[in-house]
């Protein structure tokens, strides 16, 4: 199985131009270290010797009592992964304990071999091979429900097929060899998620521990831990790639160090781990709460890696700061206030179903959910409260979370003081009765392209809008379908042509690099903000077309009469010539269109919303689930996609063209 020369060359290029001066010699340290490591210097294959102050730490997690948990759901979900498997995206894997094979790629059957892992090119893997699907089976989050179901019942064969899924995946993946150590950020998920069935099953006290053969199993697993706390920690993702893989990489490490204290120099690791975690969360999230990569899913992603972080020091003592604290709690009211009353959240940048951890049985609907129910707990705050008590979700009596040594947070009213501006993250939500079942929900991007340079998870969407009616979405964000294995698709999913945005002369806002790297940086800007008790209007612009030859300032500016129901979007263009636009509606996949003469009548699930679109050089055109090129999808969930309608008015534009877009809502 042979990567292809060229397309790393080429991407290895593009990835020079977007790095830091500063990063070259580190990328050629980083190069030089994994070359002696291969040959067996300065790696973690020798153990060192147990400290004599080794223990093991107090558990950050907790089992509640059966009153307070859904014993029922956490059962049926551990006997189905038993039965029958788990889901990994679009593909059922079976887990029969005697053939599961950790390096096969569950979707195409394709056996990863066993190289040395930091040698695996993993992005252009042949045979249509995504790593995604083999690093999801092996991040064991789907452990944990077999740990609740041992933790609540105390039945045997639980604990029996964690020994065996444990013993099985040590003697498969030997460090440092095959693509489960090839990217440190699944080695802190593994901690993680190793850190709480640890808890679960008893620690060190753990029957699975009993005896000759339960003594090796243990000493095997903390061999594996050691040298999981030491890969994660000896690459950090640091530079232009330091975005929710350091997050991850770091809070695995922290929360290991907690757990498993039996080294001298892991306690020194946990204190560098500790000390990037509350660096980078005040770098990778704005004051405002908003996380910098422009990506929803790895917003949530992020603060569960920071809370495992947070509730693990906290077992131990050892407490983040209150900056910390805080901007976790900014992060978690923005969360709140992005979701819909029917608990959605806008598939706004990449997302790949991500999840650090999950428990079953806990009353959330998602891992959304559970990170809002987590705020309020630990936080007390009444607006977060306020918001999941509108959603139908119960407070977290039943966490499996540890919360007892929680803060006191600043109380607010109810659900209306989430906030709506989001002006350093570059978002601004509007509408009327938000936070309401008969909402009328808009958001409008108007943030940066992503992160770090290189916006690996960002999506060329500046001025993009959404908007969704009393839970029900209409103007959508498509999602993001794939990362590695439809390159095309990759590319669809992240262009500006599947926003709803303005593209100019048929090019994306920024230049596209590859899967997870834009070339040039998208800066937005916001006019004017203003809000009267019926009218509220947002004004900005984006300079990503002023790299053409002729520049190119995209104005928009949005404006909601709340009386009306009615929003109406203006595009303006500042340039000397004349140009080519299109301006796209993207409509949910639900959504049906009848077209009269000069509007469009869009409907679903009893609601009816009426477009007219003012733009009299225009050409209008629906396009639905066209492949060639792709045009007219959504994506839900991680490699599922759906064909869905989108409206699409193409001209030619000037400095003195003024493109409006009417949304009324005409029934409900």
């Amino acid at each position: 199985m042979a990567v292809v020369p060229t397309k790393r060359l080429g991407w290895l290029v593009k990835r020079l131009s977007r790095m830091y001066v500063a990063e070259v010699p580190y990328r050629a340290a980083s190069v030089a270290r994994a070359v002696l490591q291969k040959r067996g210097y300065l790696d973690a294959s020798s153990i060192p010797a147990r400290a004599p102050q080794a223990c093991f730490g107090n558990a950050w997690v907790k089992i509640p009592d059966h009153g307070q948990v859904d014993v029922e759901e956490v059962l049926k979900r551990a006997d189905e992964i038993l039965s029958t498997g788990i889901r990994v995206f679009d593909v059922e894997v079976a887990l029969d304990r005697d053939s599961l094979d950790w390096n096969i790629d569950p979707k195409t059957g394709t056996r990863i071999p066993s190289d040395f892992g930091l040698s695996i090119d993993f992005r252009h893997i042949a045979n249509g091979v995504d790593i995604k699907y083999l690093w999801e089976l092996n991040r064991h989050v789907w452990w944990v429900p077999l740990a609740q179901a041992y933790a609540l019942t105390g039945k045997q064969h639980y604990l029996d097929a964690l020994g065996e899924f444990i013993d099985s995946w040590i003697r498969e993946c030997p460090y440092p060899l095959g693509a489960n150590w090839s990217s440190p950020v699944e080695h802190g998920i593994r901690l993680i998620n190793w850190s709480i069935v640890w808890h679960l099953i008893g620690g060190s006290a753990s029957p699975l521990f009993r005896g000759p053969n339960g003594e090796a199993l243990l000493e095997r697993w903390m061999t594996s831990i050691y040298q999981h706390i030491r890969f994660a920690s000896d690459n950090y993702s640091f530079y232009s790639s330091a975005d929710n893989h350091l997050i991850g990489e770091a809070a695995g490490v922290f929360v290991a160090a907690n757990t498993w204290k039996q080294w001298n120099e892991v306690t020194a690791l946990g204190k560098r781990a500790k000390a990037i975690l509350e660096r980078e969360i005040l770098k990778q999230f704005a004051e405002d709460g908003v996380n910098r990569e422009q990506a929803f899913c790895y917003h949530k992603f992020s603060l569960e890696f920071l809370i495992a972080a947070l509730l693990s020091g906290e077992a131990e003592g050892n407490h983040f700061s209150a900056d910390y604290r805080g901007r976790l709690l900014a992060a978690i009211r923005f969360l709140a206030a992005m979701t819909d009353c029917d608990a959605g959240i806008p598939s706004i940048g990449d997302s790949d179903d991500g999840q650090v951890f999950r428990f079953v049985g806990d009353g959330s609907r998602s891992g959304y959910m559970a990170t809002l129910m987590f705020g309020q707990a630990y936080f007390g705050v009444t607006d977060v409260g306020a918001k999941l008590k509108q959603l139908g979700i119960g407070h977290l009596a039943g966490s499996w979370l540890n919360t007892t040594h929680c803060n006191t947070g600043v109380p607010f009213d109810d659900a209306d003081a989430l906030p709506t501006v989001f002006k350093d993250g570059g978002y601004v939500l509007f509408g009327r009765d938000l936070h309401t079942p008969h909402e009328f929900r808009v958001l409008m991007d108007v943030g940066a392209l992503g992160y770090n340079r290189i916006s690996g998870h960002g999506h060329a969407d500046a001025l993009s809008i959404v908007l969704a009616i009393s839970g029900k979405n209409f103007l959508v964000d498509p999602g993001t379908y794939c990362y590695n294995a439809a390159p095309d698709l990759r590319h669809y999913f992240r262009s500006t042509s599947a926003h709803n945005t303005v593209v100019i002369d048929g090019q994306d806002q920024s230049i596209y690099g590859g899967s997870f790297l834009w070339l040039r940086d998208i800066e937005t800007t916001v006019h004017k903000i203003s809000d009267s008790e019926n009218l509220l209007v947002v004004e900005a612009n984006h300079n990503g077309y002023t790299r053409l030859r002729d520049p190119v300032r995209h104005i928009r500016t949005a404006s909601l009469d709340r009386r009306l129901q009615t929003l109406t979007v203006e595009d303006r263009f500042e340039c000397s010539s004349i140009h080519q636009c299109t301006v796209s509606w993207h409509f949910a996949p639900e959504c049906s269109i009848d077209t009269t003469e000069d509007t469009w009548e869009i409907s679903r699930d009893g609601l009816c919303l009426q477009v007219e679109v003012d733009f009299p050089a225009g050409r209008s055109t629906i396009v639905k689930g066209q492949e060639h090129p792709p045009l007219g999808w959504s994506s839900k969930r991680f490699y599922e996609r759906q064909a869905a309608p989108v409206l699409r008015i193409e001209g030619a534009c000037s400095s003195s063209t003024v493109v409006v877009s009417r949304f009324r809502l005409v029934s409900a």
